[in-house]
């Protein structure tokens, strides 16, 4: 195989469809998106590939805060039609995500007022929480 070929990445579980987001989100991912999410609530799945570990073969601790911010600025993008910007956030690492491993972003809006939203995500893989996030995102203006 060529250095430059990427293995093929396996399809996604039922119901997650691919959808283009920012820049470096698309560099980053592939994310997918849950095509049914409730309001205030976004899921994020991506299947971890080497290109997003680290040096001991875990997924890198960047990446799993990218994907949690992208799902936390989306689950309140969805509910309150307003872009954000990230103010604040705080990762807690409770266990190493592995190459090849399925994992979903739970992100949630919990709270806002005019100006900041105040938002949760979890990365689960396999039915087991991996890691925690919380943020708080300014509210920018109404698309």
């Amino acid at each position: 195989m060529a250095a430059d070929t990427r293995p093929a990445t396996p399809e996604p579980p039922p119901g997650f469809i691919h959808v283009l987001r920012a820049p470096f989100v698309n560099h980053v991912g592939p994310l997918l998106q849950r095509e049914v999410n409730v309001p205030g609530v976004m899921t994020l799945g991506l299947w971890v590939e080497t290109v997003h570990t680290n040096t001991m073969g875990f997924m890198h601790g960047g990446m799993i805060a990218t994907v949690c911010d992208s799902a936390m600025a989306r689950a309140t993008f969805t509910t309150l039609q307003r872009r954000t910007v990230t103010l604040r956030m705080a990762m807690e690492y409770f266990d190493p995500v592995k190459n090849g491993d399925w994992l979903e972003a739970h992100g949630r809006l919990v709270d806002h007022d005019e100006d900041v939203a105040h938002t949760e995500c979890l990365i689960v893989v396999g039915g087991h929480t991996l890691a925690r996030s919380t943020g708080v995102f300014r509210l920018l203006r109404k698309v």
